[in-house]
């Protein structure tokens, strides 16, 4: 069955509910004055020259097919109409004539004629069917156009006055009236009408437990133009709380759509309980809610992120991390951490490689989501005390950033992460990971001027790179070896050693030298070395000669072109063991011909004089070399070594 319902306030009150809307008394004035003996009246102490019914707010179901109805009554007897209509007609034609003076409103627009019918000589009904889900203010007006068919407006003085007083009691208190009213219009009564619907379900109900230490619900409460007040409630598991229902400590579900218990709240927060049975109940004008909700309260801790985070041992490729969880430690429905770290030499600064780990040890218990297995499986703890031991970690002697995170093991989702602790940790050093790269032709042989027997010779490499240090007072450390005709080994150290190339003074051009490079640091010297055979004079391949560089793009690319060696008789079959390496180096900020940076090389077959090739940098930063290399034993008559180079021509300068 439809019906309509209406929730009946006093007017007064009413007027301040709905904000700014209801600041539309228009020229319905509050004064302390002598009020109508009339029963026909808008509202108790309002001076009004009559009343609407139903009065106050009216509440309609939206879609019930319950139309809005309301009757606009005037009273005759009011002294504003009585001056209004003293003096010209007769007393029935008079009042026949004020119901067709009645207009309505809605906010600020008048509502259309046929909406409005006459009830009566004093009273005009408002119908509307079919209204949409809104929030609205209907007025009635009694119109004192003074074109008004016949009413005679007498005393105008005393009426103007009257409607003044009016008017600036509304703009002082009120400061509205609806755009489209007459400055002559006076108010008779108003009505807050709200379409809407019983009560509808909250959404978007969440809790959450911050550190197992106490619970805060929240949930969005549903659009209703028609006010609806809302309480939650919640029973515990368990024979003893199936009829006992705990409430919301303070009023926040209703102001606040919110719910927060603690320890100290009454009621407490109860931390015990896997599960909480949620009621939450909705009331307005229309009728009432109510809905359940099992809240997985186990599910939805977010544990305080760890504390006392420490590095209690280290090596080159592991440290062992320690922390504290606080209350988390009581916990005993099994916790999750993720651990994480980077170092300073990830390529990606952003990326952190990831463990997954429980604290029940098992042999499925530990994933990694970037990395491999670790050698432990869970988490270690002894009371609030917890342990885990990162390994397989790549690079020694570096920086290490870790944070460690927890949640519950029933909890998913990524929202159910503590906020991570952390605590930057150095690896321990170790030696060098490798020597530097060199190349069969990486070297220089510089004549002395003043001796033919002798020459300078320059060894070049190329240099590791930073995270393959591994330790304090890096260095390359090059020497040679050789033995003496009487089977002595001789082994001397460089005269001068440079980022990337060592240089020993005033050897032989009669001997050949194996000159062998390394890594060092305080750790000791990498367990590799490179080597460079630099031939005797004679036993040197002849070099390439006029190698010159043409740029094609500052960008990097660019073509390199030579001369074949003049000793075609060494080099004059095309044979894989036979080639050119080309090189290029960064300048030396100092001596722009002299290479002393990273160095770079590629091989090209010997059949070729010119070559184009990319440098992905700027092109002024390099200077380019060549060498002819033969590791054909037939071609240089070596036995041990077996291969042989001219060493590095640099180009010429044009």
């Amino acid at each position: 069955m439809i019906r309509r319902q209406y929730k009946v306030g006093t007017f007064p009150n009413n007027l301040l509910i709905s904000g700014q809307k209801w600041l539309i008394l228009l020229s319905i004035i509050l004064i302390s004055l002598d009020f109508s003996n009339s029963s026909i009246t808008c509202g108790p102490g309002i001076y009004s020259p009559g009343g609407t019914t139903p009065s106050g707010d009216v509440n309609i179901e939206y879609n019930s097919g319950t139309p809005l109805e309301i009757i606009c009554n005037l009273n005759p007897n009011h002294e504003l109409l009585q001056k209004i209509l003293s003096g010209g007609t007769a007393d029935d034609s008079k009042s026949k004539l004020l119901s067709q003076k009645i207009r309505f409103y809605k906010n600020d627009e008048r509502v259309a004629k046929q909406y409005v019918s006459i009830i009566n000589s004093t009273a005009a009904q408002l119908r509307v069917s079919n209204l949409l889900a809104s929030s609205d203010v209907y007025t009635c007006m009694l119109c004192l156009d003074k074109n008004n068919h016949g009413v005679k407006l007498s005393k105008t003085a005393d009426i103007s006055s009257i409607n003044m007083a009016l008017r600036n009691s509304i703009m002082n208190t009120v400061g509205y009236r609806p755009d489209e009213s007459l400055d002559t219009d006076i108010g008779v009564c108003l009505n807050n009408v709200n379409v809407g619907y019983k009560p509808l379900n909250v959404t978007n109900f969440t809790c959450t437990s911050n550190n197992w230490e106490n619970l805060m619900c929240n949930w969005t409460k549903p659009e209703n133009p028609i006010k609806t007040a809302y309480k939650v409630y919640f029973r515990l598991p368990g024979r003893g709380f199936s009829r006992s229902f705990t409430t919301c400590p303070t009023d926040s579900d209703v102001r606040e759509n919110s719910c927060y218990w603690d320890f100290s709240t009454t009621p407490l927060y109860r931390q015990s309980y896997e599960y909480y049975y949620f009621t939450i109940t909705g009331e307005n004008a229309l009728g009432k809610s109510s809905m359940q909700i099992r809240f997985h309260h186990y599910a939805n801790i977010i544990p305080a992120k760890p504390t006392k985070i420490a590095a209690i041992d280290q090596t080159e490729s592991s440290v062992k991390l320690t922390w504290s969880i606080g209350t988390m430690s009581f916990y005993s429905h099994g916790i999750v951490y993720k651990i994480q770290y980077k170092s300073q030499w990830d390529s990606n600064p952003e990326q952190w490689r990831t463990i997954i780990v429980n604290d029940k040890c098992n042999p499925q218990s530990t994933s990694h989501e970037t990395d491999s297995a670790q050698d432990a499986n869970c988490v270690e703890h002894d009371g609030d005390h917890h342990y885990f031991d990162v390994t397989g970690l790549k690079y020694p002697f570096a920086r290490y950033d870790f944070r460690i995170s927890l949640r519950t093991a029933l909890a998913g989702g990524d929202d159910k992460w503590s906020a991570p602790g952390h605590i930057t940790v150095h690896t321990k050093p170790t030696i060098p990971k490798r020597p530097p790269q060199t190349d069969i032709g990486s070297f220089q042989c510089v004549p002395s001027p003043s001796d033919k027997s002798k020459r300078d010779v320059l060894v070049y490499w190329q240099t590791i790179e930073d995270n393959e240090k591994c330790g304090e007072s890096f260095e390359y450390i090059a020497y040679y070896v050789y033995k003496t005709e009487d089977e002595q080994t001789i082994t001397r150290r460089s005269d001068e050693t440079y980022k990337n190339y060592a240089k020993f003074n005033c050897l032989s051009t009669s001997i050949g030298y194996e000159f062998i490079v390394v890594s060092y640091n305080k750790e000791g010297f990498s367990t590799e070395c490179s080597k460079v055979y630099v031939p005797s004079e004679s036993d040197t391949l002849d070099k390439p000669t006029s190698l010159k560089k043409s740029v094609f793009d500052k960008q990097g690319i660019f073509e390199l072109s030579w001369k074949g060696a003049a000793d075609v008789q060494k080099l004059s079959t095309p044979n894989p063991l036979d080639y050119y390496t080309l090189f290029w180096c960064e300048k030396d900020t100092v001596h722009p011909q002299q290479c002393n940076g990273y160095m770079n090389w590629m091989h090209v077959p010997i059949s070729v004089s010119r070559y184009n090739t990319t440098v992905f940098d700027n092109m002024e930063k390099y200077i380019f070399a060549i060498s002819a290399n033969s590791e054909n034993p037939s071609r240089n008559g070596l036995d041990n070594l077996k291969a042989s180079s001219s060493g590095m021509v640099w180009e010429s300068c044009t």
